[in-house]
Order: C-alpha cells, then structure tokens, then sequence
C-alpha cells in the first residue's frame, strides 16, 4: 500500500526532467571536480521548488562547536527512486533541471523511496 501510494504521489509531482550527471575529485585537492566517465549520466522525473527553508546541520558547523549551523540551499530536488537507477546522485554530482546546472549539496533520506536532494546552482 506504501509503495502505491508513493507511485501515485511521484505521477502528480514528479513533472519536471532532471539529468544526473555523475563528477568526481579533481586530480588534486587544487582541481575542481570534473566528469566521472566510470558512471553514465541518467534521466528521471522528479520536482524543483526553490528556496527551501534554512536546515540546521551539524555537517555544516559554525565556529563554535557547541551551535549547528543554518544552511540554506537555492533549491531542493526530490524525486522517486523506483529502483531502477543505476546509481544514486551524491554529493558535488550535479542535477540538471530546465537547463539549470544544480550541484547536490546535501542529500536527505527518511526511509521511504523518496530521494531528496539539497541543490545550489552549480559554478561555471
């Protein structure tokens, strides 16, 4: 039933064509990451909203170790794995969605089959 009803959800928001483009270190800490050819690129559905509410991180931690960090993000990506991807999109990949380049800055998972990815435009 769980899973019907995550299928049903993705069909209603799920509209927008998003292109997983797998990056990975640069040859040195001094280069920028750069295309990784060992995994081929893949297309899904998932949905865009922007400017998602601040998170409070602990990955991301002020100055003092004691406070967590808020951390905003230019957009968040979701979307229904239905098991078919051959790999899931991490950290420093990039997105594409209507032909704006995001780079995953922070993935969240709660359990279900929704993926949800923390996005900023990515730098030329």
């Amino acid at each position: 039933m769980e899973r019907r009803l995550e299928t049903d959800a993705a069909a209603l928001f799920d509209t927008v064509d998003v292109q997983a483009v797998p990056r990975r270190n640069g040859a040195t800490v001094n280069h920028r990451r750069e295309a990784d050819p060992e995994r081929a690129g893949f297309e899904f559905m998932g949905s865009l909203e922007f400017n998602p509410p601040p998170l409070r991180n602990e990955q991301f931690t002020q100055t003092g170790m004691t406070a967590q960090a808020n951390v905003a993000f230019d957009a968040v990506i979701t979307a229904h794995d239905d098991g078919t991807w051959p790999w899931a999109p991490r950290r420093g990949d990039h997105l594409v969605a209507d032909s704006v380049t995001y780079d995953v800055a922070d993935i969240h998972r709660d359990g279900s089959s929704r993926r949800v990815f923390y996005v900023n435009k990515a730098k030329p």
